[in-house]
């Protein structure tokens, strides 16, 4: 069933699309994309595939995720539905032992947890096992898709990327601002083996829409033309290294309680 998330990742890219975000593409190409976005509309059956539609194509999108996986789905997806339980709890106990007669102000908060299961590998086999799979519903799909775009989502702020050098880079000597760090978090515009990837599969996608969208409240878009992924490859000489850093969850609210005074009606 579509829902939220869909949405706000659509518009978040649409927001974007007047940045430079666009890789390995003409000018025609920039322009299909943007048309696309400016005219897609959600698939009126939203149980089916694909989540949006426009006179050319589709928009499909899916989430991808570094955590652990398995037939339950997400470890981190789990754990966080754990804390949100814990939150809910925490609240209503806060609730019931509010003293009477006077106003509270009153807090709840759960104890960090940190997402221990994060892992690079595990990103790639969640963005292969997730593009195969709406591959295949893309081949059963009947309707227009001339123009076939995905639109990938990461948003557990783990993966991280550092540029690498060649081995034998002089340390003694200054290189300006050539090794001026970029923001670590992860950019498959800059992941040769995703790249080539992509690549692969140019013959069933046309573009990849890739969003990074983490708890830091900073959003990358990459927008890749498939048929052309490799002339990106070749700019990026030594490549980058990925890892996951470790990242945590909790929940915190604060209310005001102020009790009913005898005639008030009950809101």
């Amino acid at each position: 069933m579509r829902g939220e998330a869909e949405k706000t990742c659509f518009e978040l890219v649409k927001a974007n699309l007047n940045k430079d975000v666009f890789f390995a593409m003409s000018y025609e190409d920039d322009y299909i994309v943007k048309k696309a976005f400016a005219e897609a509309v959600p698939n009126p059956k939203q149980s089916e595939f694909p989540d949006f539609v426009f006179d050319e194509g589709i928009i499909e999108h899916f989430q991808v995720t570094s955590s652990f996986e398995n037939r339950k789905g997400s470890t981190m997806a789990r754990e966080k539905n754990d804390i949100n339980r814990d939150f809910q709890n925490r609240a209503r106990d806060a609730a019931e032992n509010l003293s009477e007669g006077q106003i509270t102000i009153h807090s709840v908060e759960t104890p960090p947890y940190w997402h221990k299961r994060h892992s690079y590998e595990n990103y790639v086999d969640s963005f292969k096992g997730n593009f195969e799979r709406h591959i295949e519903s893309l081949k059963k799909y009947d309707g227009a898709k001339k123009q076939r775009i995905f639109m990938i989502e990461y948003s557990d702020s783990a993966l991280r990327m550092s540029k690498k050098y060649a081995s034998d880079l002089m340390l003694e000597v200054s290189y300006g601002d050539l090794l001026t760090r970029e923001n670590p978090a992860y950019r498959i515009s800059r992941d040769i083996d995703m790249l080539r990837y992509i690549h692969d599969k140019q013959d069933m996608v046309d573009f990849v829409v890739f969003v990074n969208k983490n708890c830091f409240h900073v959003a990358f878009v990459d927008v890749i033309k498939t048929q052309n992924a490799l002339e990106i490859v070749k700019l990026l000489h030594e490549g980058y290294d990925f890892n996951c850093a470790m990242v945590g969850s909790s929940q915190f609210g604060i209310g005001v309680s102020v009790p009913h005074k005898e005639g008030d009606a009950d809101i």
